[in-house]
């Protein structure tokens, strides 16, 4: 069944809010996904659609960019409704700008409880702040099911990224996070830093256009050296220099998982020609060895005289490189 696209520009026609039946009605119609985006919902057809969310077995995707009437109330009735449904997979809160940190905590304490969400987006939402993202922290250190979450463009602070990186020290199933344009600084890279040298199961993080300088690149690079997960990271639109690309190179020494780091080199100069050279090497020894030597020693059990590798041996091996 094709979801149900729902768009339409209320705002520019002046239209009123959905009404109960009508957001009813929607929801009823909808298949696995209602895409609510730009609509006219407020706090009360929020509350509504949460308690409809309760009953709706068949939804997967629910799609609310860029509605900015709800509020936290609204907020914290989906959040309700979210902790009894147990078929939602996927949540685009994007652009939603009325929310708040009461509306956030409510929204990501939700994760401690919730175990069929494997997506949510808060992108843009500039008016969540510290508490929201101690929340989630918090909740990072017992959710078993989020595996994509997209931040960018919040406002976190150093205080949030503490949080955030207690989160990743002990998360076992998120893949994928996004904190692009949040501006991460010296003490929030030390945090994410921290996270990074324990946590085993992220393997994306985007931290693109972060106003990061050479000291907070150090500090990454330190959590990448020690980190066997990650296998891409987008440092790009960042503020280090050349001390930034030597500390990067170097992590690359130690490293062996990492095979896509997205950075910007400077033009012109020949060192940084010579450094992105050896980083791009590094990265292409690490895909070859990941992707072919490793697979290739765990499947090949000649020299054990064709006795089968024990579980043991090979996760030594992993764990090794």
């Amino acid at each position: 069944m094709k979801p149900l696209i729902l768009r339409c520009l209320w705002c520019s026609r002046g239209e009123m809010p959905l009404m109960r039946a009508q957001v009813l009605e929607l929801l009823d119609s909808a298949g696995d996904t209602l895409e609510l985006s730009k609509r006219e919902l407020s706090d009360d057809g929020c509350k509504v659609l949460a308690e409809g969310l309760q009953n709706k077995r068949t939804l997967k995707n629910l799609i609310l960019s860029g509605c900015s009437r709800i509020g936290n109330k609204g907020f914290k009735a989906l959040a309700e409704g979210l902790k009894i449904n147990n078929s939602l997979t996927s949540i685009d809160l994007s652009y939603c700008t009325g929310i708040g940190d009461e509306g956030g905590e409510a929204l990501t304490e939700v994760l401690k409880i919730n175990t069929s969400l494997t997506s949510m987006d808060l992108s843009h939402c500039y008016n969540i702040l510290t508490r929201c993202f101690k929340a989630l922290g918090e909740s990072l250190k017992f959710n078993r099911g989020l595996t994509i979450i997209n931040l960018s463009g919040c406002r976190i602070g150093d205080e949030g990224y503490k949080a955030l990186g207690e989160g990743l020290k002990t998360n076992t199933a998120l893949k994928s996070i996004n904190l692009s344009s949040c501006g991460v600084g010296h003490e929030g890279c030390i945090a994410l830093s921290e996270g990074l040298k324990s946590n085993e199961a992220l393997t994306s993080i985007e931290l693109s256009d972060c106003e990061i300088g050479d000291e907070g690149c150090k500090a990454l690079a330190e959590g990448l050296e020690s980190n066997k997960a990650l296998t891409t990271v987008d440092l790009s639109g960042n503020t280090f220099t050349e001390d930034g690309f030597d500390e990067l190179a170097n992590m690359l020494e130690v490293n062996t998982t990492l095979r896509r780091l997205n950075i910007d080199w400077p033009r012109g100069l020949s060192c940084a020609s010579n450094r992105r050279k050896i980083v791009e090497k590094r990265l292409n020894e690490n895909a070859v060895l990941r992707d072919r030597t490793v697979p290739m020693v765990l499947s090949n059990s000649a020299f054990l005289g064709g006795a089968e590798i024990p579980d043991e041996l090979k996760e030594l091996i992993v764990s090794y490189l």
